[in-house]
Protein backbone atom coordinates (compact mmCIF):
# COMPACT_ATOMS: atom_id res chain seq x y z
CA UNK A 1 0.00 0.00 0.00
CA UNK A 2 1.08 3.48 -0.47
CA UNK A 3 1.91 6.26 1.90
CA UNK A 4 -0.42 8.88 3.29
CA UNK A 5 -0.78 11.77 0.93
CA UNK A 6 -0.25 13.76 3.74
CA UNK A 7 2.70 12.35 4.89
CA UNK A 8 4.23 12.30 1.54
CA UNK A 9 3.91 16.17 1.08
CA UNK A 10 5.34 17.00 4.71
CA UNK A 11 8.29 14.98 3.69
CA UNK A 12 8.65 16.86 0.37
CA UNK A 13 8.53 20.16 2.03
CA UNK A 14 10.99 18.84 4.19
CA UNK A 15 13.59 18.51 1.35
CA UNK A 16 12.60 21.19 -0.21
CA UNK A 17 13.54 23.48 2.91
CA UNK A 18 16.85 21.32 3.47
CA UNK A 19 17.91 22.79 0.02
CA UNK A 20 17.05 26.35 0.72
CA UNK A 21 19.50 28.90 2.27
CA UNK A 22 18.87 28.91 5.42
CA UNK A 23 19.29 33.16 5.43
CA UNK A 24 16.29 33.14 2.97
CA UNK A 25 14.28 31.17 5.00
CA UNK A 26 14.66 33.83 7.88
CA UNK A 27 14.10 36.61 5.60
CA UNK A 28 11.21 34.99 4.01
CA UNK A 29 9.84 35.14 7.74
CA UNK A 30 10.55 38.43 8.66
CA UNK A 31 8.50 39.69 5.75
CA UNK A 32 5.75 37.29 6.48
CA UNK A 33 5.80 38.84 10.12
CA UNK A 34 5.93 42.20 8.96
CA UNK A 35 2.89 41.60 6.36
CA UNK A 36 0.81 40.29 9.45
CA UNK A 37 1.98 42.93 11.55
CA UNK A 38 0.86 45.72 9.02
CA UNK A 39 -2.69 43.93 8.84
CA UNK A 40 -3.20 44.33 12.35
CA UNK A 41 -2.32 47.99 13.04
CA UNK A 42 -4.23 51.01 13.46
CA UNK A 43 -6.17 52.39 10.70
CA UNK A 44 -4.63 55.94 12.06
CA UNK A 45 -1.10 54.32 12.12
CA UNK A 46 1.55 56.10 9.75
CA UNK A 47 4.17 53.75 9.29
CA UNK A 48 7.06 56.21 8.69
CA UNK A 49 8.63 59.21 10.34
CA UNK A 50 6.37 62.04 8.94
CA UNK A 51 8.70 65.14 10.55
CA UNK A 52 11.33 63.85 8.51
CA UNK A 53 9.48 63.19 4.97
CA UNK A 54 8.29 66.71 5.61
CA UNK A 55 11.63 67.78 5.64
CA UNK A 56 12.70 65.76 2.82
CA UNK A 57 9.85 67.00 0.18
CA UNK A 58 10.71 70.47 1.83
CA UNK A 59 14.40 70.28 0.73
CA UNK A 60 13.43 68.89 -2.72
CA UNK A 61 11.01 71.91 -3.26
CA UNK A 62 13.65 74.41 -1.63
CA UNK A 63 16.23 72.89 -4.59
CA UNK A 64 14.50 73.88 -7.48
CA UNK A 65 15.34 76.79 -9.28
CA UNK A 66 11.73 77.46 -10.68
CA UNK A 67 10.64 80.12 -7.77
CA UNK A 68 8.16 78.00 -6.92
CA UNK A 69 6.33 77.34 -9.65
CA UNK A 70 6.22 73.17 -8.99
CA UNK A 71 5.63 73.39 -5.51
CA UNK A 72 2.26 75.67 -6.29
CA UNK A 73 1.71 73.42 -8.93
CA UNK A 74 1.93 70.57 -6.76
CA UNK A 75 -0.16 72.09 -3.92
CA UNK A 76 -2.99 72.78 -6.52
CA UNK A 77 -3.15 68.95 -7.51
CA UNK A 78 -3.00 67.65 -4.39
CA UNK A 79 -6.40 69.39 -4.10
CA UNK A 80 -7.85 67.96 -7.04
CA UNK A 81 -9.18 64.58 -6.00
CA UNK A 82 -9.00 63.35 -9.91
CA UNK A 83 -5.57 64.48 -9.87
CA UNK A 84 -4.64 62.53 -6.92
CA UNK A 85 -6.55 59.27 -7.56
CA UNK A 86 -4.92 59.32 -11.23
CA UNK A 87 -1.23 59.77 -9.46
CA UNK A 88 -2.27 56.03 -7.60
CA UNK A 89 -4.39 54.29 -10.68
CA UNK A 90 -1.20 55.04 -12.91
CA UNK A 91 1.60 52.17 -12.68
CA UNK A 92 4.01 54.21 -13.55
CA UNK A 93 4.84 57.74 -15.77
CA UNK A 94 5.42 57.84 -19.12
CA UNK A 95 9.09 58.74 -20.34
CA UNK A 96 9.70 61.46 -21.76
CA UNK A 97 10.54 61.89 -25.74
CA UNK A 98 14.39 61.87 -26.17
CA UNK A 99 15.00 60.13 -22.62
CA UNK A 100 16.84 62.44 -19.90
CA UNK A 101 19.02 65.18 -21.10
CA UNK A 102 22.52 65.81 -19.06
Amino acid sequence: MSKDPKDELLQQIRAIRRRIDPGVLARAQKAAEAVEAARTLPPDHVPYDKEAARDVVSAFLRARNDGGRFATALMENLKKPEVATKAYSDPRPTPRPGGKRI
